[in-house]
């Protein structure tokens, strides 16, 4: 793999990555128990920074401050896919999907935290957690394989 070249594909490689570390942090959320880490949402015990000392409460809150940073991460993508490659609907397609997934993922968690890990809610976000993953993964390929034509070129 080549080193990115343009803001878009920083950011979609940027974005991948990220997706695969909330993946993991999601699983490791769920395997030690930390689902209930922060009770509350989107607060967490009420606060933007709790204190991290319970190891549930900083794995939870971990797990959402990479969470934000991830959808930051995909909103550029998508605002830059759109800017620098709107012909190209392979790119801006996907990208736009993994916008919508990671704001229905941040959907499901809180919902997931306030009915205090109700199991379909759980499975749901799991489900849509790999779906966006992919998403997040099939936009960074296709940026790299379609690169965006020499200018005077169609």
């Amino acid at each position: 793999m080549r080193i990115p070249g343009n803001r878009l594909e920083w950011f979609a490689l940027a974005s991948a990555l990220g997706a695969f570390a909330l993946t993991i942090a999601g699983g490791f959320v769920t395997q030690t128990g930390s689902g209930l880490g922060c009770p509350d949402w989107p607060l967490c015990h009420g606060q933007l920074i709790p204190d991290l000392r319970d190891p549930t409460t900083a794995i939870e809150w971990t797990h959402r401050t990479l969470a934000a940073i991830v959808g930051v991460l995909v909103l550029l993508t998508t605002v830059f896919a759109w800017r620098d490659r709107r012909e190209e609907r392979r790119i801006v397609y996907p990208a736009t999907m993994a916008l919508v997934l990671v704001l229905v993922q941040a959907i499901l968690g809180g919902a997931t935290v306030l009915s205090e890990l109700n199991p379909f809610l759980v499975v749901a976000h799991l489900g849509f957690a790999a779906a966006f993953f992919a998403l997040s993964i099939i936009t960074a390929v296709f940026v790299f394989s379609f690169p965006r034509p020499a200018i005077g070129e169609k």
